[in-house]
């Protein structure tokens, strides 16, 4: 069946990492990944399992940001010689991935969401919610109703997903958060998205695979601008997705639109390693 305006697939990953600032420890929450097109899916998926046949891989071989974390899965499976030809390929594979999305006539589009605050005493998940809210209200903002409804895909949170579920639900129905924080776009309802956030496991999903590796990409960039540390590795990988964040109609400026944090305070910081990163590839 031929579908005249085909929904988007989002599919997304989180992080997390912390620093100093004035003497005062803080927190940094990502909620990061990538849109395509339904009609796209199955060619992006078709790269990505090329990309794992270069380098000795089968489709349902899993490749992520940080490696050791697979390590069990590949034990498990008595591929331990597999796993460690993939560390040594560590950064080639990760990038022939990262490339994927950009490849062929793939439209694709890469979406961050960071949110900054004081190390909590607590669990995360509030901060996560406003993460997803401010991802999902920039999504509402750039996508149409179309003749299937739009899905999210997140992967599997290490704590209980009922808040952030409950997050998504209160979008879809209300068009706000629990904090009363208001979609301007509307409902997620009336840009035609799905009423369920789906989630999944990073490890059996390629694109979550993917997905894990613009976070982290985009986890390093974040993290270098806010630590002011040099952005020797993060041109590696971060330029791969820059050409692909999604921007402002009619101009290059991702920021405030496919690269989101808050508080605004740090969109200085964010803008001049950027525009850093822009000058080293040059």
């Amino acid at each position: 069946m031929e579908i005249d305006k085909p929904p988007k697939r989002f599919y997304l990953d989180d992080n997390q990492f912390s620093f100093t600032e004035k003497l005062i420890r803080r927190e940094v929450y990502l909620i990061s990944g990538f849109s395509v097109g339904f009609e796209q899916e199955h060619e992006l998926e078709q790269k990505i399992t090329e990309v794992k046949k270069e380098f000795g891989l089968e489709r349902r071989h899993p490749v992520k940001r940080n490696l050791q974390d697979l390590r069990k899965y590949y034990s498990e499976r008595h591929e331990e010689a597999l796993f460690d030809n993939l560390l040594k390929v560590s950064d080639d594979i990760r990038s022939s991935m990262l490339k994927t999305l950009s490849s062929g006539n793939l439209k694709t589009a890469v979406l961050v969401s960071a949110i900054v605050r004081l190390i909590p005493k607590g669990k995360p998940g509030l901060s996560y919610q406003r993460c997803l809210t401010n991802l999902l209200q920039r999504i509402a903002n750039n996508t149409d109703a179309a003749e299937l409804s739009h899905s999210v895909f997140l992967d599997f949170f290490k704590e209980d997903s009922t808040a952030i579920a409950a997050c998504y639900s209160d979008g879809f129905h209300f068009g706000k958060d629990s904090e009363n924080n208001i979609y301007r776009a509307g409902s997620l309802e009336s840009k035609g998205f799905s009423q369920c956030l789906y989630f999944g496991k990073t490890i059996f999903n390629q694109f979550l695979q993917l997905a894990d590796l613009v976070t982290g990409c985009s986890k390093d960039f974040i993290e270098c601008c806010l630590k002011k540390k040099d952005f020797g590795r993060v041109t590696k990988f971060f330029p791969l997705i820059m050409p692909l964040l999604l921007k402002e109609g009619g101009t290059n400026k991702p920021l405030r639109v496919g690269l989101v944090i808050a508080p605004s305070v740090y969109y200085k910081a964010l803008e001049e390693g950027y525009n850093q990163v822009l000058k080293q590839i040059s």
